[in-house]
C-alpha cells in the first residue's frame, strides 16, 4: 500500500471515528434517560450504545495505525497512546491521544461493569461528555481538511447534535422530590445533582460556552492562514524519518527506471525493424533482371569509317569522321569470312 492510500485511509478513519463518537454519545444519553418503547425496547438502545462504542474503538485503532505507517508525519505508536509527547503538533495530536484513551476507558469499564460497581462506572462515563469536544479540537487542529466546507458541515452537524442531546439530558433530570424510586441510600453526587437546579444552569452554560469558544478558536487558528507553522509542525530537516518513506521513494525510483528501460527497448525494436525493412528492399532491387542496349563502337579522333572500293575521278567515297561520339544504332550483323578462291591455271598469252 503506497503513501497516498495511507493518507486517505488516515483521514477517512479519523472522520468516521468522530461521527461514531457523536452517535455513541447520543446513544448513551438516550440510554441514561431510559429511552425506548414498544418499537425499540430499552435493551436495544443499550446494545446500540455498546456496539457503537466498540466500533468507535476499532476505527480509532485503524486511524492510529495508519497515521503511524504514513510517511507524512513523524508519529509513533507511543504518540498515539501517551498525550503531548509527539514532536509533530504536540498539543493537538496529544488531544487526540487523550480522546482515544477516554473512549478506551469507557469501553473497558463497560465490559467490567459488574466487577467495578455502578458508582465507579458512572463516574468514568461522565468523561464521555469531555471526550467529544476534545475529539473535535483534535480534528480541527491536526486535520488537513479543516478548511474544507464539507468538513466544517460535518463538524457543525455533530456539535449541534451533541448540544441538543446534552441539553435534553440536563433538563430532563427530575428533582429529588419528584424522582421516581429515589432512595435515601443514593450517592452524594446523585442527591446533589437531583436537588440543586444550579447544576442545570451551570451545565447549560458549559454546553453553550464550550462550542462558542471552540468556534472562535477555529476562526483564529486552523481556519486562519499559516496554521501549519503555528500548530507546531516540525521542519522537514528536523522531522524523524519514517522507515517506510525510504522504501516508498525507492519503489518510485525503480518504477521510473523500469519505465525508461521499457521505452528504450521499444525505440531499439523500432530502429531494428526499420533497418531490416531497408535491407530487404535493397536485396529485392539487386535481384531484378538487367537490360543492356547494343551500340556501335566509336571511332578514333581522326576519323571515320571508309567504305573502300574504286575511286572514280579521284573522288573517294569516304565518310568524313569528325571527332564526335557516334550515335547509337541497331546491332549490325557481321557476315562470316568467304572461303579463299581456287587458283586459276595459266593460259597462253594474248
Amino acid at each position: 500500500m503506497n503513501a497516498h492510500a495511507m493518507w486517505y485511509l488516515t483521514r477517512g478513519t479519523g472522520l468516521v471515528a468522530m461521527v461514531l463518537v457523536t452517535l455513541s454519545v447520543l446513544a448513551g444519553i438516550a440510554a441514561s434517560l431510559r429511552a425506548g418503547g414498544t418499537r425499540m425496547p430499552r435493551f436495544v438502545v443499550s446494545g446500540l450504545h455498546r456496539n457503537l462504542s466498540l466500533l468507535t474503538v476499532a476505527f480509532i485503532v485503524v486511524h492510529v495505525v495508519t497515521t503511524v505507517l504514513d510517511a507524512y508525519a513523524p508519529i509513533t505508536y507511543l504518540d498515539g497512546v501517551v498525550p503531548f509527547i509527539s514532536p509533530y503538533r504536540p498539543i493537538w495530536l496529544g488531544l487526540g491521544a487523550l480522546a482515544s484513551d477516554i473512549v478506551l476507558a469507557l469501553v473497558i469499564t463497560s465490559l467490567v461493569r459488574v466487577r467495578i460497581g455502578l458508582k465507579t462506572w458512572r463516574f468514568v462515563h461522565w468523561f464521555a461528555y469531555a471526550c467529544f469536544p476534545i475529539a473535535v479540537v483534535h480534528a480541527l487542529g491536526t486535520g488537513s481538511d479543516a478548511t474544507q466546507p464539507w468538513m466544517m458541515g460535518i463538524v457543525t452537524g455533530c456539535v449541534a447534535a451533541v448540544i441538543i442531546g446534552a441539553l435534553w439530558r440536563l433538563w430532563t433530570l427530575a428533582p429529588a422530590t419528584k424522582a421516581a424510586g429515589a432512595s435515601r441510600n443514593a450517592g452524594l453526587f446523585q442527591r446533589f445533582r437531583r436537588s440543586h437546579p444550579l447544576i442545570r444552569i451551570a451545565g447549560t452554560a458549559a454546553v453553550i460556552i464550550v462550542p462558542v469558544w471552540t468556534a472562535l478558536w477555529a476562526v483564529s487558528g486552523p481556519l486562519a492562514p499559516h496554521w501549519t507553522q503555528r500548530s507546531g509542525t516540525p521542519a522537514p530537516a528536523k522531522a524523524t524519518p519514517n522507515p517506510l518513506a525510504a522504501f516508498a521513494a525507492q519503489q518510485l525510483r525503480l518504477d521510473a527506471l523500469r519505465a525508461r528501460q521499457i521505452r528504450a527497448t521499444q525505440l531499439e525494436i523500432a530502429h531494428r525493424s526499420a533497418e531490416i525493412k531497408a535491407t530487404v528492399a535493397a536485396i529485392k532491387a539487386a535481384s531484378a533482371p538487367i537490360v543492356v542496349a547494343a551500340t556501335n563502337p566509336g571511332t578514333g579522333s581522326s576519323g571515320g569509317y571508309s567504305g573502300g572500293g574504286a575511286s572514280s575521278g579521284g573522288g573517294s567515297a569516304s565518310s568524313g569522321g569528325g571527332g564526335g561520339a557516334p550515335a547509337p544504332s541497331a546491332p549490325v550483323a557481321v557476315a562470316p569470312p568467304a572461303a579463299p578462291a581456287a587458283p586459276v591455271a595459266a593460259t597462253g598469252g594474248s
